[in-house]
């Protein structure tokens, strides 16, 4: 029996526009109906996943790529990277030329190495940030960094030789995530059920990209949206149609909802 649905955000539960239907949205609340929980797991920081939160209500988020899994208020698992890796990290970015916006999500909100066009949607959910000069580092630790490359080898060589730092792209982007290696989206889902005294057995998960593999691999339940890279879709147990087509509330209508 199903006791806890976790799914990716973007590219998954949201469509193209950065929506959640109205379909998506009454699907899910009918599992919690049945006494099933719905948790996000996402690469955005957690104030980027609030006006979706405000029309789901998920019962957990796991943020970050997984460095903090919120159950409610209660924080059950948390893989920061320190001041001094966060710090050696940003003097790594520094020297390359083919870095562009380098963001990094801290305690002190979400921070920004130059200003941004606020009226683009590419900034919209991710309001307010706050510009600073990371040429001096920062004073504190860092949940993750989501940074603008232009040059995938360059991606590579900026984590070469730090052990404290895994480098995860976003596929079809000129991002990359850089965080903690114990920061994963897995490790959030462990610490989740652990919590809720749930068997990994009893939890499905959707997700599209390279950072939802090991998540979809273990959890009891493994499902690719249509839309998702190869690497995902080899992990999945199952595809369901894609992101724009409501794919995650058509898999748990068809074979949850249904029984």
């Amino acid at each position: 029996m199903l006791k806890l649905i976790v799914t990716d955000l973007d590219r998954t539960l949201l469509r193209s526009d950065k929506t959640i239907s109205v379909y998506t949205a009454g699907v899910l609340r009918a599992c919690q109906q049945r006494g099933m929980k719905v948790a996000f797991a996402t690469a955005r920081p957690v104030s980027a996943c609030m006006k979706y939160a405000d029309i789901v209500m998920p019962d957990a988020i796991i943020s970050n790529g997984g460095a903090v899994a919120r159950a409610g208020e209660q924080i059950v698992y948390r893989a920061t990277m320190n001041i001094e890796t966060t710090n050696k990290l940003l003097l790594r970015l520094t020297e390359f030329p083919s870095v562009g916006y380098i963001t990094v999500s801290t305690e002190n909100g979400y921070l920004v190495n130059k200003p941004v066009d606020e009226s683009s949607p590419m900034w919209a959910d991710y309001l307010p940030v706050r510009c600073v000069d990371m040429s001096r580092g920062l004073d504190c630790d860092s949940y993750s960094m989501a940074v603008e490359i232009l040059e995938s080898t360059t991606a590579q060589a900026v984590a070469s030789g730090l052990p404290d730092v895994l480098m995860t792209p976003f596929s079809g982007e000129d991002w990359y995530r850089y965080g903690n290696p114990e920061a994963d989206k897995w490790n959030g889902v462990k610490a989740l059920a652990a919590y809720a005294g749930i068997d990994m057995k009893c939890v499905a998960a959707f997700g599209d990209d390279f950072n939802d593999i090991e998540m979809l691999k273990n959890c009891g339940i493994g499902v690719a949206v249509k839309n998702a890279i190869d690497a995902v879709k080899a992990a999945a147990d199952y595809i369901c149609d894609s992101n724009d087509n409501d794919g995650v509330a058509e898999w748990l209508t068809e074979n949850v909802l249904c029984e």
